[in-house]
């Protein structure tokens, strides 16, 4: 229900051009995408949120969205040096915002490097 009521307040805010809240309904349904395994589609949200988040210039969104797809791209395998770039930027944002989803994202950068020696 509630990626339903997200998936509604992004039309009305693409309808409206409030930038800011499509950047942010955007990142909502990527995470959802990611709750759901749905790692292809999670991707594609979260780089779309990403751009958006940077054109607001919200640094949180743009950490969270580092992050998300740095998961997404991690679960699939694929493009562990883009996922590896994008990690390391969500923790120095995250670092700098002193901000609780530090951890998670350090846990997910490990996860990369760990996959990239393994190569």
């Amino acid at each position: 229900a509630a990626e339903r009521d997200y998936r509604e307040a992004l039309r009305v805010a693409e309808k409206n051009d409030h930038l800011e809240n499509i950047a942010a309904f955007t990142t909502n349904l990527a995470q959802f995408a990611l709750d759901r395994e749905q790692w292809a589609e999670a991707e594609s949200l979260a780089r779309e949120a990403l751009v958006l988040g940077e054109k607001v210039g919200r640094q949180e969104l743009i950490a969270g969205d580092c992050d998300r797809l740095a998961k997404a791209l991690v679960k699939q395998n694929r493009n562990l040096e883009e996922a590896l770039f994008m990690s390391r930027r969500a923790v120095e944002i995250f670092t700098r915002l002193r901000s609780p989803n530090l951890q998670s994202a350090q846990e997910t950068q490990a996860e990369i490097e760990e996959k990239l020696k393994e190569k």
